[in-house]
């Protein structure tokens, strides 16, 4: 409408000059005396005189109209958005564009790009060809770039209204928000003190300060204050950015510190040296991310340390390194106070109840056992919860022949009745040989009871374990949780009374998770098998509850031969789809096939239960069995882990493994290529 009015404005004043040319040169020649007959002159001169009138009557009718035009736009942007609404995008510099039916422009405001009254009349897809979609699929998010700079567009169509915001300084300002937003971590050199009791001072302190240097030196290079708060410890503060850069660089700390500590100085070996790293990020509170930052060290050094765990907030546990066995970091002074809380926590306790693993092994059993001993001479109330349903057959056998009826009703009790006698306050509940609520005997007994103590030699897990128990010792470098029983026994500040039945149980459990003390075996696991041999421990019998018999064999036979060569040296087996395995057969296939030459890891396959499908994995150490499992939501050890997966088939782990190995392999071999190294 308005480019029509144009047109005919531009018309009409063109013959507006030309007629007041016309009549300028009547005048002169009136004036002249040029035309004798000047009475026709007037005549023509009133003429002229009269369209041009006219003429000058229809510019201001188009100005009007244009004016008119104009006006109505304004109005019915009020109208739309309102004018408190006009007002705010007046203030933020927000672009208003409306059109006409046609799609041309019609009204625009002062902070429209290209504006300056120049895009009236255009069609807007000419001049903004990227609002087509916006129009089509009104989302608000589109994005559009404008002379160099991007704008969000959004459509009102009620209106035919476009709103164009200018998000260039917007984007800038939320992209320094957070990549300044704070980040906090606390940095602990692994076991501290005990190479404080183990070296000579003025021998360790030069070790430790060139690994306190390279500390330093790695929070100067990507802008870290470090602040030393206690001789192993460091606060690191940083923005999110710096945080970003270590992240993209993998920690290296890690690795640089394991090459300062590999080297050797007066004959001293320093290999213990590693650090641990807690770190905490999306959060504003500095208090918040200290107590984060906190929580991830204590992951971290519960799962062995040598690594680095990050929790953004609202989010899950970020995991790097780790890619090493765990070291031990167990010594008679800690384990002398650590039996002296435990038993004060028993002693304060109305009744006590000890709980393991679902489908629990010797070591569950055994470790279980242990603890009855320990806690029976602390506190006459104590109970084994039991329940052969969630027993494999070897431990059920093995508990059988050990123990008459009369023992087993003095020593056991079912989940039910434990429930019954439970009391929220005042029981305490031990859970050994594990620590995620989820693989109890008795999920519903964890939830109940407020007191737990958590005993267990498996790394910890980031998405499933006790919250704040009362007491905590998992310690990934034991071989079994029998031998941390033991040894709490053994640095007991009493004579704990072991009969000879529980004894053998606890070997059996040792021998079980060590494969015969081939695999993951220190000087503390010889020490507790001979602790166990003084209370008379019979490695004869113990031996026999490993036994396999015929029918066991034939299975394992079976599934060995249906081996498979992943990788070089990765070897993956599976049982038939229809065959019930246990998880002991499971595991006790992947030990035998380990021990053939050429093999580095053996993952063997086979259903555990009805809608149940497990994963035994085993390595001779040069490949991260955990690393591998988890990615498959299990865990265990550096060389021997598992994971359990609900409501799948045979085939289809088979092939989700196969997949994590491909993807996966180069990041659990990175501990092989660092010993190279």
């Amino acid at each position: 409408m308005q480019n029509f009015l144009r047109k005919k404005l531009l018309i009409i004043s063109g013959f507006f000059f030309v007629e007041l040319v016309i009549l300028g040169v009547l005048f002169i020649l009136k004036n002249q005396n040029y035309i004798n007959e000047l009475y026709y002159l007037d005549i023509i001169i009133f003429t002229f005189s009269i369209f041009m009138l006219i003429n000058l009557i229809v510019v201001f009718t188009c100005f009007a109209q244009i004016s008119k035009s104009k006006v109505k736009s304004d109005v019915q942007a009020i109208d739309i958005i309102g004018k408190d609404t006009n007002d705010i995008y007046e203030f933020g510099g927000i672009g208003l564009i409306i059109v006409d039916d046609n799609n041309k422009i019609v009204w625009t405001n002062e902070w429209t790009p290209n504006s300056q009254g120049l895009l009236i009349d255009k069609e807007i897809y000419t001049v903004f060809p990227d609002l087509v979609k916006e129009k089509e699929n009104p989302t608000g998010n589109t994005i559009t770039e404008i002379n160099g700079k991007k704008y969000q567009a959004s459509y009102k169509k009620e209106a035919n209204l476009f709103i164009l915001k200018d998000v260039d300084n917007f984007q800038a300002l939320s992209k320094y928000q957070i990549d300044f937003s704070p980040a906090v971590g606390i940095i602990s050199i692994d076991n501290y003190l005990d190479l404080s009791g183990a070296y000579d001072e003025l021998e360790l302190s030069d070790m430790l300060s060139l690994v306190q240097k390279n500390i330093v030196e790695y929070a100067k290079k990507f802008n870290v204050y470090l602040r030393k708060f206690r001789a192993d410890s460091y606060l690191a503060i940083c923005t999110l950015e710096s945080y970003k850069k270590m992240e993209a660089d993998n920690f290296s700390i890690i690795q640089k510190v394991k090459e300062v500590s590999a080297k050797k100085d007066n004959n001293i070996d320093f290999n213990m040296i590693t650090i641990s790293i807690g770190f905490a990020v999306g959060f504003d509170d500095y208090n918040k991310l200290s107590e984060m930052a906190a929580s991830s060290l204590d992951l971290a050094l519960s799962r062995g340390g040598d690594q680095v765990v990050v929790i953004p907030y609202g989010k899950n546990y970020t995991f790097y390194g780790g890619r090493t066995d765990a070291k031990t970091k167990r010594n008679q002074s800690r384990a002398r106070i650590l039996s002296q809380s435990l038993t004060a926590v028993i002693s304060s306790s109305e009744n006590v109840f000890i709980m393991g693993h679902t489908n629990a092994d010797l070591d569950a059993i055994g470790s279980s056992l242990g603890f009855y001993s320990l806690t029976k001479t602390y506190n006459e109330k104590v109970k084994v919860v039991y329940d052969e349903d969630f027993v494999e057959t070897k431990t059920k056998l093995a508990v059988r022949k050990t123990f008459t009826k009369e023992q087993m009703d003095e020593i056991f009790i079912t989940p039910q009745e434990a429930l019954k006698q439970a009391k929220v306050n005042s029981s305490l509940l031990i859970l050994t040989d594990v620590h995620r609520p989820s693989m109890c005997i008795s999920k519903d007994l964890v939830s109940k009871i407020n007191k737990i103590a958590v005993i267990d030699h498996h790394r910890k897990t980031a998405d499933e374990s006790v919250s704040k128990p009362i007491f905590s010792m998992i310690e990934p470098s034991a071989s079994s949780a029998s031998e941390l029983v033991v040894e709490l026994i053994r640095y007991n500040q009493k004579r704990i009374e072991v009969p000879s039945s529980i004894a053998t149980m606890l070997l059996a459990g040792i021998i079980l998770d060590t494969n015969h003390f081939r695999n993951k075996i220190g000087p503390i696991t010889y020490a507790a098998a001979l602790e166990l041999k003084n209370y008379n421990a019979d490695n004869t019998i113990a031996d026999s509850f490993l036994k396999e018999d015929y029918n066991e064999y034939i299975l394992k036979t079976r599934i060995m031969a249906k081996s498979q060569t992943i990788e070089e040296g990765i070897v993956v087996s599976a049982a038939e789809q229809d065959d019930i395995v246990e998880k002991s057969m499971l595991a006790i296939v992947a030990q035998e096939t380990l021990m053939i030459q050429g093999i580095r890891a053996c993952f063997v396959i086979g259903r555990v239960e009805e809608n149940t499908i497990g994963v035994s994995a085993r390595s001779d150490g040069s490949v991260n069995c955990q690393v591998l499992m988890e990615k498959m939501h299990g865990g265990g050890h550096f060389a021997a882990a598992a994971t359990q997966i609900k409501n799948s088939t045979i085939s289809a782990v088979y092939e989700q493994l196969k997949d994590v190995i491909h993807q996966y392999l180069n990041e659990a071999l990175n501990s092989l290529k660092e010993k190279e190294k």
